[in-house]
């Protein structure tokens, strides 16, 4: 099965994706999918989105993967790259503070934490930032600073900001109190 051609041909409708992680899921071929984000090569953020969307239905497949997701999360550029990988990042924070056998070094941690936080900062959009609180909000009841520090965000920038963010920052702001 030839990857590259399927993403190429693969568009950003959902209909298109759900094919695409079908055929993945039946040739068990997620180790090459990883292997194309890694490189960064043009099919690099087709990979990343098809991959987000792989993890909604395969999570038990894809967390396995959970190092190479945080690694990559530092070299990313395009806003649609980090709505993705913010996605992903909420989604392992989540894993990891529900499942106290899945466990992430203090290192690991610290970088969802950083990358979260430039999300934040960097001027991403809205949904990129809504993924980006959410994980720090997880990530927050294994690091003490994190969760004063995203209080004190989230009090600052709400209100000045869309609808989306004011309702996710309102929602966390009422668990940290």
């Amino acid at each position: 099965m030839n990857i590259e051609y399927l993403l190429e041909t693969m568009t950003m409708h959902a209909e298109s994706r759900s094919n695409f992680c079908r055929l993945i899921s039946e040739n068990q071929t997620l180790p090459k999918l990883i292997q194309i984000i890694q490189q960064s090569s043009e099919y690099r953020l087709k990979a990343i989105v098809a991959l987000e969307f792989y993890a909604r239905d395969h999570w038990k497949e894809v967390i396995s993967y959970s190092q190479v997701i945080i690694d990559i999360s530092t070299s990313i550029n395009s806003e649609t790259e980090k709505r993705c990988i913010a996605k992903l990042l909420e989604k392992i924070s989540e894993f990891q503070h529900l499942n106290s056998d899945f466990i992430l070094s203090k290192h690991t941690l610290e970088k969802i934490a950083s990358v979260s936080f430039g999300f934040l900062l960097d001027g991403s959009k809205t949904a990129t930032k809504v993924f980006a609180m959410q994980s720090l909000f997880y990530v927050g009841f294994k690091i003490d600073w994190i969760h004063p520090e995203l209080k004190a965000y989230l009090m600052q920038k709400s209100i000045n900001s869309s609808a989306g963010f004011k309702s996710r920052s309102t929602k966390i702001l009422k668990k940290l109190r």
